[in-house]
């Protein structure tokens, strides 16, 4: 199931520890973006506004590193993407009164509908705050540390950091999570 979702990641990130080129990486990932946005066109006959997003900003970062032989285009992806999320988070939350962890977990129902709106308002803030964080610190690292520091900085610390915000998130909501029923004792 990873692989079958994540496959641009796992081809950007094969690329480049082939070949250490940061912009022949990024247009592995766009290319395969591209395919699994038409796979997921055709088998769901649905299009995520915020994947053809990443996607064209994505290209058009490709294009400008290429254009300018200069692969810090790539670098600033993740902080426009994450800072992109952030302020998408927010305003979901002022003008739709929805919560990132509800919609993170709404599959799986894991949320309980009576978690209350004060405790969903400061999850989100945690959120919109680590992730705008984040952006800046992306930065600093990219133009102050090699490609590669950078290459496994963001690789290694996205995934921690997301994996920390979900805990997060779960630890503050644990009042109003769906745990498995008691069995009935016979």
């Amino acid at each position: 199931m990873f692989l079958k979702e994540n496959y641009p990641i796992v081809g950007f990130i094969a690329v480049y520890l082939f070949t250490k080129n940061l912009i022949l990486a990024a247009a592995v990932w766009s290319g395969l973006t591209l395919v699994q946005m038409i796979v997921h066109y055709f088998t769901k006959k649905e299009l995520k506004k915020s994947h053809v997003a990443l996607f064209l900003l994505g290209l058009a970062l490709v294009a400008l590193a290429y254009y300018f032989d200069d692969d810090d285009f790539i670098k600033w992806k993740t902080s426009v993407a994450v800072w992109g999320g952030a302020l998408f988070i927010l305003i979901r939350q002022v003008f739709s009164k929805k919560y990132v962890i509800q919609d993170l977990t709404k599959s799986s129902g894991l949320i309980k509908d009576s978690a209350p709106e004060h405790l969903l308002v400061k999850i989100n803030w945690i959120w919109v705050l680590t992730l705008a964080a984040y952006g800046g610190l992306n930065l600093y690292v990219a133009f102050n540390f090699s490609t590669d520091f950078w290459f496994y900085f963001k690789l290694i610390s996205m995934f921690v950091l997301l994996f920390v915000l979900m805990i997060v998130s779960i630890v503050m909501l644990k009042e109003h999570i769906h745990l498995e029923e008691e069995q009935s004792k016979p």
